[in-house]
This record gives C-alpha cells, structure tokens and sequence, in this order.
C-alpha cells in the first residue's frame, strides 16, 4: 500500500511539473461544470421569452345588444391581447393570418367569427348556442411553439369567460 500512495504522489509531482498537464487537469475538472450550466440556464424557463412567438389574431365579431347595451367581446379581448406581452401577439385580417400561417410568418392564428358576442349573449335569451374562437396551429415551424400557443389559447379562454362574467354583470342580468 505504501508504494501505491508513492506512485500516486510522483505522478502528481511530474503532471505540475508540464504546464500542458495541469492545464487538462483543471479543464477536465471545470469542463463538466461549464457544460451544466450552460445546458441547465437554457432550459430554466422556456417560457418566459416568449414575445417573440408571433400569433396572428383576427376579429370579425360585429357584437350584441344585451338589455340596450351594446357589447363587443372581440374588441374587449383585441384590446386585451394588444396590452398582453407574454406572446407576439399580431393583429391582422383573415386573409394574412392564414397566408401567416401556411407559410410559417405565424406561429398560430386565432380567429373571433362575427357571430362571436350574440352566441355568448344569446345565453341571456336562452340560447345556448356555444361561442367558438378559432384556433389553427402551424406544427411543422417549432415544435415547441404548439405547446406555448396553445397555452396562450387557454388563458384566452379564461379572459373570455371573465369579459362574459363581467358584460353581463355590468348589464344588470343575473349570471
């Protein structure tokens, strides 16, 4: 055992003595760590630069009356996305945002039909005919990019239950 720890310092003795030896024996110690942090600080949260994302948004709601008092949900959620930053939200006509989107400009597209706010009112007459916001998705650009639009479609959809809950609060009805 003695000659195996004698063996051990020699060696050590003539690596310090090569300038080239202890500089691989301090980048083969830090290499592993650089590598790590690189990889790790990439990943760490993908979702927190997503401006750059752009979803091409479209409305054609032409809006509703509700007890004499005109609402406009396409509007209200145009407005809304406009102050909205997480995402690269662009607003277009319906022709570009499906050219956008075919040829990989958009990520996504997401169209409010005109008949947008009478479906969502038409609760209030007893119709219960459901609101849709249409959604097209270009998989073949990121693939990444679906999982992220498609989450910001989801709060959309938050942010149009809520503009719901609030027009018909402000217009007196029961909800």
């Amino acid at each position: 055992m003695r000659h195996i720890w004698q063996i051990y310092k020699t060696d050590w003795l003539h690596i310090f003595k090569v300038p080239t030896g202890v500089f691989l024996i301090v980048a083969i110690i830090l290499l592993p760590g650089v590598y790590d942090w690189v990889n790790v600080k990439s990943v760490w949260d993908p979702y927190s630069n997503t401006q750059g994302i752009k979803i091409a948004v479209t409305s054609e709601d032409k809006g509703a009356t509700v007890t004499g008092t005109a609402i406009n949900i396409g509007d209200e959620l145009m407005y809304s996305l406009s102050h909205n930053h997480k995402l690269g939200w662009t607003f277009v006509n319906q022709a570009e945002a499906n050219r956008g989107v075919q040829t990989g400009e958009y990520y996504a597209s997401l169209l409010i039909p005109a008949d947008f706010s009478s479906r969502i009112t038409g609760i209030v007459d007893g119709k219960l005919d459901r609101p849709e916001v249409i959604y097209t998705v270009n998989e073949k650009v990121n693939a990444i990019a679906p999982k992220i639009t498609g989450s910001g479609v989801s709060a959309i959809t938050t942010q149009i239950n809520e503009n719901f809950t609030e027009a018909v609060s402000e217009a007196g009805l029961p909800s």
